[in-house]
């Protein structure tokens, strides 16, 4: 087996060690070629590495992944994926029931199963991008953009959680459509391929990565101690239990927002704001534990 591995040295569990024992892990099984490119540089580097290569391994985190994924948007049915999860939230982990020990997903990437999965496409204005796992928009990008790399590296996904409480205080809402239904006084939006974002947060908890339609739900919270209450559904996965918030699901969903908000892509701030357009566009396949995706 020929393999390419790319790494992300800045993921939250990528330090050089980790990284080569990954490599050695790997390297039982066939030949592994090592790359880790500049953000700058990913689609070039990776397309031209991945030619004489039967899989591409990933070593990093749902940005790192998403990145790669894209650089291969125009061959995605000839690449073999798999994921060792060494990022921060590692939330397309969670949904795959990869090992936490990227030395354990590492031998499933040499070993595992091959699972189809789904891939969505986000449009915006001027910006189109496929994900994997999730997009959202809201409180999650404030509360992304108040987490520094220092706090990201020493608290892992609580990290989040920190940062949330900065921003609380002040949380900006939107009135939101979801497919033309209108839900005032929003903190949140998303639209979800996994079941989780920001580090295990269930805010899609019926999602199914491979059954062709994605789930989207609207949050609410009027005032802070209905953000509050809000909170607490969350962290619990009982949100879509409440009369305001709204959930929907559909291979297509499309969300607006007034004010518009900047909607993250599998994490990663990529310059797309609402209105945007969601929908399943692609399939990928991937090494899993077993062969079936819960």
């Amino acid at each position: 087996m020929k393999i390419l591995l790319i790494a992300n040295p800045s993921s939250g569990g990528s330090e050089g060690d980790t990284v080569a024992s990954i490599e050695d892990i790997l390297a039982e099984s066939g030949d592994v070629r090592r790359l880790e490119p500049s953000l700058e540089g990913v689609d070039l580097e990776v397309t031209q590495a991945v030619r004489d290569r039967d899989v591409v391994v990933v070593a990093g985190g749902d940005g790192t992944f998403s990145r790669v994924v894209n650089a291969f948007e125009a061959r995605l049915d000839d690449i073999l994926f798999a994921l060792v999860p060494t990022g921060t939230g590692n939330d397309l982990a969670r949904t795959l029931r990869l090992p936490e020990d990227p030395f354990e997903a590492a031998r499933i990437a040499s070993a595992g199963s091959e699972r189809s999965i789904d891939v969505g496409r986000a449009t915006g204005a001027g910006v189109q991008r496929l994900f994997v796992n999730a997009c959202v928009g809201g409180f999650p990008v404030a509360m992304n953009e108040a987490v520094d790399q220092e706090l990201k590296s020493r608290l892992g996904p609580l990290a989040f959680w920190v940062s949330g409480a900065k921003v609380a205080a002040d949380l900006p809402r939107s009135t939101v459509t979801l497919n033309g239904a209108e839900i005032p006084d929003c903190v949140a939006v998303g639209v979800g391929n996994g079941m989780t974002s920001g580090g295990g947060v269930r805010l899609w908890p019926q999602a199914a990565i491979d059954d062709g339609i994605l789930d989207a739900c609207a949050l609410p919270a009027a005032n802070a101690a209905a953000a509050a209450r809000l909170a607490l559904r969350v962290k619990g996965g009982t949100h879509g239990e409440l009369d305001d918030v709204e959930v929907i699901r559909g291979p297509k969903i499309e969300v607006g927002s007034d004010p518009p908000i900047e909607v993250n892509v599998d994490g990663e701030l990529v310059g797309l704001t609402t209105p945007v357009t969601f929908e399943v566009a692609e399939r990928a396949t991937i090494k899993v534990a077993s062969g079936t995706i819960d």
